[in-house]
């Protein structure tokens, strides 16, 4: 009996001082981290940085954050950020974000409400902390731009997980539930005011292949960039308008796209009343292009067919900056 309590008492004071030891690393290396960005530039801020969570848990709380990068001018500011993770498995990490943030481009400052937003970040256990897989859910979210407009989305979700059997390439879903495009954009989307103001749905499933992995460097040095993008459904659901591509795609050095794109369209017609509304498609050629639709569609409302037919002007750069 007493070599067994002997054995809890010295199980107990290891256990301890892994836990010292692990609580002192943690915090020296997100400080570590803040301070490396001051020194290349960044405005790194923060009021507290505290760990708890004794015996089994690294809780951190980091109150009243700042962060810009004075390459791209991308800020990010909140009340606090929380990073909840096991003792034993310090790599694997909740986060908790505030009821309200601040993100910031040089373009525009967009503040974000939510009701809830919570993300996983799996990270391999070495010292690049290497992307496993991540997933991230947003309840109620509201932006609202320095600009005016304001958008809301019902629920949210994201997720990311590497693919084992390919270097640097991961598997993206998503999802948006509920979303309610800035007054903007409706008008420009839907100038006759036909569709609803809810799109009921967006959903993405791709597989992405990018130039390095995305680990600590993505965001201490440099972002990668495409390679090669195979788009298994991409799909909207918009009223009466129904939208779905699918395809692949290869990304040259400059960020260029070449490959093939299929889409299926309910009510293309509409669509195109869109493309044309953003510029997407010439007016010139606004005449010619749905006569050739109306041949493919069969005079029908639904149109299978190749993106590429549909002259829609010069393909985006895919930069990630």
């Amino acid at each position: 009996m007493l070599r067994l309590v002997v054995v809890c008492l010295v199980g107990a004071l290891i256990w301890m001082g892994w836990w010292v030891f692990g609580h002192t690393a943690y915090q020296r290396g997100l400080q570590a981290w803040v301070e490396d960005r001051r020194g290349e530039g960044w405005a790194a801020d923060y009021s507290d940085l505290s760990t708890r969570g004794f015996p089994n848990r690294f809780d951190t709380t980091i109150t009243d954050v700042a962060l810009a990068d004075p390459e791209t001018g991308v800020a990010w500011s909140a009340p606090f950020v929380q990073f909840l993770s096991l003792a034993y498995k310090p790599h694997q990490v909740i986060a908790v974000l505030p009821d309200t943030h601040v993100f910031s481009t040089p373009f525009q400052t967009i503040d974000i409400t939510h009701e809830d937003a919570r993300a996983s970040l799996f990270l391999q256990a070495s010292a690049q902390l290497g992307l496993d897989s991540a997933r991230i859910v947003a309840m109620d979210l509201k932006a609202t731009s320095s600009r005016g407009p304001q958008l809301t989305l019902d629920e949210g979700r994201l997720a990311a997980e590497a693919l084992e059997d390919q270097d640097n390439t991961y598997r993206i879903g998503a999802e948006l539930v509920g979303l309610f495009p800035t007054k903007e954009a409706l008008r420009a989307l839907d100038p006759g005011g036909v569709l609803p103001e809810r799109i009921e749905r967006l959903r993405a499933d791709v597989v992405m292949q990018f130039t390095a992995t995305w680990d600590r460097t993505a965001i201490e040095t440099a972002r990668p960039q495409l390679t090669n993008i195979d788009l298994s459904d991409l799909s909207a659901r918009w009223g009466n308008v129904t939208f779905r591509a699918a395809g692949a795609l290869s990304v040259d050095d400059q960020g260029i796209p070449e490959g093939r794109i299929t889409i299926r369209a309910e009510e293309w017609r509409r669509i195109l009343d869109m493309a044309e509304a953003v510029g997407m498609v010439p007016g010139p050629l606004r005449g010619t292009i749905e006569a050739a639709l109306r041949l493919l569609a069969g005079n029908g409302d639904v149109l299978d067919a190749p993106l590429g037919i549909i002259p829609l002007g010069d393909a985006p750069r895919l930069v990630i900056r």
